[in-house]
């Protein structure tokens, strides 16, 4: 009786616009099969409820999804996903934005880059967003329905999200099953094999947790955000300065900033805490940041120390900016440096907008619309050359003549 009630285990949604059932887990397709499931949660649900490592593990990261739970909610049901398919993040990563494994996956929901840029996420020197929890979740949201699509069940699709779509594809063809239990017996890499029944099991767990000896277990709090577009080469730390905040919370907003710094040569929507896009947008205007990026050519003798000393700036900053994981740098390469500039003009009193380049537009014609030079729109935008394209965004100053 005990083994047909678990075979038969079904979960349920709940969500803002009502009640609905949605079947996370399949009937096995025999006994052998339910028999084989049944032990292979029932071992997690006793490793993370019984065991001491899998129980530290279940109550620290569990915590941790109050700082993006609503958002992996709102987004899982624009896709009919159910929304206990976030206990996905947590075998995968632990519910951590930023980390990354030894094979390259990073963030939430371990992306590798390739996969990453299929599903539209941009992973390059500057922005990282496996590493930005809602555009990540909206990439993972994706995956999910596209894997749905081709297998039809969720334990499928746990199966593909590990060993990739082919591999299940493969055992499918092979077999001529779907059920997850009967072709985990039979083929799967053991990774897999592992990691369908230890989602199930926490997702077991989590909805009954006191059940499960985890009393008074609640997830962190977090605070609400709002999007600001900053220029380009916009330092985090300033923006943490000017605006009166911590610097390491506006750094954890912002985490797809591999150098706590906005991109060259574009505008970034950053996120900030709520209502404080008004005091930065004036605090840039009437104080902007001196500071801007150069690049460097290492020369014969010179040490990041030395280079750190010449430019003002910090070794620390520097390794940052560079991403270096030590202090080693050579001859003829090149490192990017702060470098104080000396703004000529005063525009502390103009409003400053963000343009975007429309088709005709050159920056001869957009100067002469806000009565502007092109050497100020081009050092306000960091801009080397005159070309510009259509969707380009640039800063701009209303002349005060």
């Amino acid at each position: 009786m005990r083994n047909f009630f678990v075979n038969f285990f079904i979960f349920f949604l709940f969500t803002s616009t009502g009640f609905s059932s949605v079947f996370i887990e399949s009937k096995a397709s025999n006994y052998k099969s339910a028999q084989f499931k049944d032990k292979k949660i029932k071992k997690y649900i006793t490793y993370f409820s019984k065991a001491e490592k899998g129980r530290v593990f279940f109550k620290q990261t569990y915590r941790r999804q109050g700082y993006f739970e609503n958002t992996v909610h709102e987004i899982f049901a624009k896709y009919d996903i159910p929304r206990d398919l976030k206990y996905i993040s947590m075998i995968e990563s632990g519910f951590q934005f930023e980390i990354k494994s030894s094979a390259g996956a990073v963030g939430l929901w371990q992306f590798m880059p390739s996969t990453a840029r299929i599903f539209g996420l941009r992973v390059d020197e500057w922005v990282d967003e496996r590493r930005d929890f809602y555009k990540a979740t909206q990439a993972a949201a994706e995956y999910l329905v596209s894997l749905k699509r081709k297998f039809g069940n969720w334990e499928l699709v746990l199966a593909g999200y590990n060993s990739g779509d082919l591999t299940v594809k493969k055992a499918i063809e092979e077999h001529n099953s779907k059920d997850f239990w009967y072709l985990s017996q039979l083929t799967f890499p053991k990774q897999t094999k592992e990691y369908v029944p230890q989602i199930l099991a926490v997702i077991r767990i989590s909805k009954d947790l006191k059940a499960y000896g985890f009393n008074d277990l609640k997830v962190k709090s977090i605070i609400k955000t709002e999007f600001i577009d900053l220029p380009p080469q916009t330092r985090l730390d300033y923006i943490a300065k000017i605006a009166e905040i911590d610097f390491g919370l506006l750094k954890e907003l912002n985490l797809a900033l591999l150098r706590d710094i906005t991109p060259p040569n574009e505008f970034y929507s950053a996120r900030i805490p709520s209502g404080l896009k008004k005091k930065i947008y004036s605090k840039l205007k009437s104080n902007p940041d001196t500071r801007t990026i150069y690049k460097h050519k290492i020369k014969k003798g010179e040490t990041l120390s030395s280079i750190a000393k010449t430019f003002s700036n910090s070794v620390k900053e520097l390794m940052k900016l560079n991403n270096l994981s030590s202090s080693d740098i050579y001859q003829g390469d090149y490192l990017l440096v702060y470098k104080k500039t000396i703004r000529k003009n005063d525009y502390s009193n103009r409003a400053f907008f963000v343009y975007l380049v429309k088709e005709g537009d050159s920056l001869s014609k957009i100067a002469e619309k806000f009565n502007m030079r092109i050497k100020e729109i081009k050092n306000f935008n960091n801009l080397k050359s005159n070309r510009i394209s259509v969707g380009q965004t640039l800063k701009i100053f209303k002349s005060n003549e």
